[in-house]
């Protein structure tokens, strides 16, 4: 048990590396959500609502469903503001020396992808 840390609290306030924070899997894994999200938002925003010739208003395609079309462009506004701020986290992150804070972060970014995932 000897150099054991609470969510890494040992390790805190050291300079930031940008080569080893782009390196982490985490930080990947983010960066794909947050282009993965800009391209759904792209697309169902710029192409999820067309009209027929013969008619006036604008129709979601997805089964002509309005919902659709607003659920699909509220998860990638969330899925892009998620993955924004929770990168913007992950480069403060080492500089928070608290535990109890650092634990306020992890479960924080737990919570918020389960619900993302499970909404």
């Amino acid at each position: 048990m000897d150099g054991f840390q609470a969510y890494g609290a040992g390790k805190a306030g050291g300079a930031f590396d940008p080569l080893t924070f782009i390196r982490q899997p985490q930080t990947v894994i983010r960066i794909l959500c947050w282009l993965f999200s800009i391209v759904i938002l792209g697309c169902v925003a710029n192409e999820g609502y067309v009209n027929r010739p013969d008619e006036v208003e604008e129709y979601c395609i997805f089964n002509r469903n309005q919902n659709a079309c607003n659920y699909a462009i509220a998860m990638g506004t969330l899925g892009f503001l998620c993955s924004a701020g929770f990168l913007a986290l992950d480069v403060y992150f080492p500089q928070i020396s608290g535990v109890k804070d650092r634990k306020k972060a992890v479960m924080l970014d737990i919570g918020v992808w389960k619900m993302l995932v499970f909404f």
